[in-house]
């Protein structure tokens, strides 16, 4: 069997699930370095003190449909500011500690706490520890490029 190529691209010879939905067989694998970090709100935004991510999994960018994952950090101090999509999310914290707020709800969170986050919801994300935040998240969309981001401020 070919090896698959790192991006998502289809190897040479692959075929398609039986739903013929073009999507090859073998596993989609990215590695986080193969990505750039990127702000939110642009390049003004992407100094040392603000939140930035990287997406892993998008298609555009690799071989697949109806999930979007990433991952994102958050330095000390600093916070993901308020907003809302249409698309529902998911947060894994991985590393540190910091605060979510959903709606009027504020909850503490750390390595390992999972977050959901209804789509159209208000919601943040702030670094309360002394080390980088840092989380995996999802979006039920097919790419990065389909969430629009509506912030508070």
């Amino acid at each position: 069997m070919p090896a698959a190529d790192p991006t998502g691209s289809r190897p040479e010879g692959a075929t398609s699930d039986s739903e013929g939905d073009g999507l090859a067989t073998e596993p989609v694998v990215v590695r986080k370095g193969e990505r750039g970090w990127e702000a939110l709100r642009g390049e003004e935004a992407a100094g040392p003190d603000a939140a930035v991510y990287k997406t892993l999994i998008s298609g555009g960018l690799t071989r697949s449909e109806s999930l979007t994952l990433g991952v994102a950090k958050i330095p000390s101090g600093a916070a993901l500011s308020a907003h809302r999509h249409r698309q529902p999310e998911v947060y894994l914290v991985l590393a540190g500690e910091g605060s979510v707020r959903v709606d009027a709800g504020v909850k503490p969170i750390k390595a390992g706490s999972a977050v959901f986050v209804p789509g159209d919801t208000l919601h943040s994300c702030e670094n309360t520890g002394t080390s980088e935040l840092r989380l995996a998240y999802v979006l039920a969309a097919d790419s990065f490029d389909d969430v629009e981001y509506i912030f508070e401020d």
